[in-house]
């Protein structure tokens, strides 16, 4: 009877000892995604608390989005990220900020960059009629105004494509440099220079694998663009969408036909490569 009460004894301690080692499990699990949560700033939710700081006015010279000399009422856009974000936790020199909008588009720029330029997070723009917050926007034909937030700097060349102006922004995230290199090819250097313009052109309105902007589809999961539109006739709407389709949202990107086949032959390497990505 003592050994079987011994044995009983010691079954509950490993129970409990078992029990508490899964929850501490659990509370790390969800410390660290309670601590990826926070690189996420909810822009919208900072208004709606106060807490986007304290209003001025700023002067952009030679707008990018209007084309002109515009002025805003706008916040320190760094200022909100330093006081949201221990960044004595963040690997600053290795870290993108992405910028999401509202339609999906997410252009990134390094945080080191942003931090140094002195952005501007805009919420109202001086030159709007009576009753509006946005002088509105004409781009490819179509009509649209910069609400909630458009990012603008004083002190940076409007035409250096490094600083990113996107307008619609709802979202700060920040992301380690590194996720990108999930999408780079490892055994095929000839598809490295496809990839590279794919980084530079595609990846702020397309995910591959689920990593990239959501403005335009998903190119290579569950299908890639490359299993259903013909080679030859992808590589020429790459080049110029607008002779494929109608008021198309995909903007003509500038390049040469030789540079959209190497972005198909990237896509083509990256349709035997398929991992969905839940980030």
């Amino acid at each position: 009877m003592k050994i079987v009460k011994i044995h009983s004894i010691l079954f509950c301690v490993f129970i409990l000892g078992f029990i508490s080692c899964n929850q501490k499990k659990e509370q790390k699990i969800e410390q660290t995604v309670n601590a990826q949560a926070e690189i996420i700033l909810d822009l919208l939710d900072l208004q709606k608390k106060n807490k986007l700081g304290k209003d001025t006015l700023v002067i952009v010279e030679n707008d990018p989005v209007y084309h002109k000399t515009k002025k805003y009422l706008a916040v320190n856009a760094s200022a909100i990220v330093k006081k949201e974000i221990d960044l004595s936790k963040v690997d600053i020199k290795n870290t993108l900020i992405v910028f999401e909008c509202i339609d999906g588009y997410k252009p990134e720029m390094p945080l080191e960059l942003f931090l140094k330029a002195k952005p501007y997070l805009a919420f109202k723009d001086i030159d709007a009629a009576k009753g509006s917050n946005w002088e509105r926007i004409i781009k490819d034909g179509n009509e649209m105004n910069a609400d909630p937030f458009y990012l603008v700097y004083t002190s940076v060349p409007t035409d250096n494509q490094e600083y990113k102006w996107p307008y619609n922004v709802i979202k700060f995230q920040l992301v380690s440099k590194n996720i990108n290199n999930a999408l780079k090819p490892i055994d095929d250097e000839k598809v490295t220079k496809g990839f590279v313009l794919y980084q530079k052109q595609c990846i702020t309105c397309h995910a591959i694998n689920g990593i990239g902007g959501e403005m335009g589809p998903e190119l290579n999961y569950p299908k890639s663009v490359t299993e259903y539109w013909k080679e030859n006739e992808l590589v020429d709407y790459i080049v110029n969408p607008a002779s494929f389709r109608n008021k198309v949202k995909m903007p003509t990107l500038g390049i040469t036909k030789q540079q959209s086949q190497e972005i198909v032959d990237y896509l083509k390497y990256m349709s035997e490569h398929k991992k969905v990505n839940s980030n």
